[in-house]
């Protein structure tokens, strides 16, 4: 860890630069040779953080040669920490899981530290499974697994592991990255977002919080509630390669399970309900909107459509939803009326989404 001959190549930062950096951070980890994460763990990775990305990747190549269980620990820590920039973590958690796979476990903690948060990325179907795990002073992984529901429950469902080794865990993230939804890592902040929200659709539909999560409250308020600041936006969640088709079915069953805010993340953010609001505000706009229209029934019908006129670009898909929607009079009697729409998507940064619907002619 001492030979800085080979420094990375940074054009806009020059070598005696990167060289007294270095030389503060060895200075830095010398002072805690066998727990780099104890004692001032929060100050030793705010600092690791405010570094040049480009020497973040420099010192992950050299602690991924190190073969030990602190350098295992600061690859965790990095890969876990929020403000670690999003290349850099994936090439820490890369670098852990090599050592991992060498049978190199990270030191263990002077107290217990977050380890990291995966979430199904799932939104679109109304559930998700959320994973969040902490590496323990004896050396062990304990995590905390919710199921959200978004159409009725808010927080469905939880339960609490104990005394997991890393391979256990490993195989927990694995197993529910098999159940028909790719994963999301997400940060502690992130997870906490999640949480709160579910929670607050729980108290909406009047549903209580499971058993296990009511005598566990208290944890999961120091772990996850109370332990980061809320981040100013939120990843979708939604799976990641949504035809034009499952976007507007997605749509329909949103309107028929009255949930706006999967509605508004399906929005581009060109729509006009959507333009200048955040989701959360769009949400509530809709919600609005269509408080005392009739509900949609769910499993739509939608096509392609046949025309589509010249001006559109090749990232514009024209798209011919048919369905029902259910009105209910005072006396409770229900009338069935179709619906025929037309629905322009065009691509954003997130994939495919609806930038204008309109009544088929």
């Amino acid at each position: 860890m001492s030979d800085t001959s080979q420094t990375p190549d940074t054009p806009d930062m020059p070598e005696t630069s990167w060289l007294q950096q270095l030389d503060e951070l060895l200075v830095t980890l010398d002072a805690h040779p066998d727990h780099p994460e104890s004692g001032q763990d929060a100050a030793f990775m705010e600092r690791i953080a405010a570094l040049d990305p480009d020497l973040q990747r420099f010192l992950v190549e050299r602690m991924a040669e190190q073969d030990s269980p602190q350098a295992a620990a600061f690859l965790e820590l990095l890969a876990a920490h929020a403000a670690t920039p999003e290349p850099v973590r994936a090439a820490a958690r890369a670098a852990r899981d090599a050592l991992a796979a060498r049978g190199v476990i990270p030191a263990a903690p002077g107290e217990e530290r977050f380890l990291a948060g995966w979430v199904q990325q799932s939104r679109e179907t109304g559930e998700q499974i959320l994973m969040l795990g902490w590496r323990m002073p004896i050396g062990g992984v304990e995590a905390l697994v919710f199921l959200l529901d978004w159409r009725g429950d808010g927080l469905k469902d939880f339960y609490r592991t104990r005394d997991m080794s890393d391979a256990e865990w490993r195989q927990l993230v694995e197993h529910n990255a098999a159940k028909g939804a790719p994963l999301a890592e997400l940060t502690l902040s992130e997870a906490r977002t999640l949480l709160e929200a579910a929670q607050a659709e729980s108290q909406r539909f009047s549903r209580p919080m499971p058993r296990d999560y009511k005598l566990e409250s208290r944890l999961i308020a120091r772990r996850v509630l109370s332990a980061a600041p809320l981040p100013t936006t939120t990843p979708p969640y939604l799976h990641p390669d949504l035809a034009p088709e499952a976007v507007v079915t997605a749509y329909n069953d949103a309107l028929h399970y009255r949930d706006f805010a999967l509605a508004a993340l399906l929005l581009h953010p060109d729509h006009p309900d959507r333009a200048g609001r955040d989701v959360e505000e769009t949400a509530s706009e809709l919600r609005t909107q269509l408080k005392h229209a009739p509900r949609r029934e769910a499993d739509a019908s939608v096509t392609r459509h046949s025309e589509r006129p010249e001006s559109e670009a090749d990232d514009t898909v024209r798209l011919e939803a048919r369905g029902m929607e259910v009105a209910v009079d005072t006396r409770g009697g229900r009338t069935r009326t179709p619906t025929n729409e037309i629905f322009v998507l065009r691509t954003s940064t997130d994939g495919w989404r609806i930038a204008h619907i309109a009544p088929a002619p």
